[in-house]
């Protein structure tokens, strides 16, 4: 999954890559940046042939999430930020 590029699933933006995976979380690493989200794999939709994921959820979301540390760790609050309880 490393490499696949990351677009909206509305519209097609880009987003960013994959750079890993945590759980049941991709990492995502913006565009034009060096930041890291985490991504959950239930809101995506994997393009194998076009080497794309296809995320369902707004990027508003996605850069307002807690960022992945650099040592690939996700952020203590990050399951609590995609709960369905927030």
């Amino acid at each position: 999954m490393p490499g696949f590029r990351v677009v909206t699933a509305a519209g097609e933006m880009r987003v960013g890559r994959i750079v890993g995976e945590q759980g049941g979380y991709y990492v995502v690493r913006r565009w034009l940046s060096r930041k890291r989200y985490p991504l959950p794999k239930r809101e995506t939709i994997v393009d194998v042939e076009r080497r794309r994921v296809l995320m369902r959820v707004p990027r508003s979301i996605l850069f307002d999430a807690p960022e992945v540390g650099r040592n690939g760790e996700l952020g203590s609050g990050t399951d609590l930020y995609y709960s369905d309880d927030r």
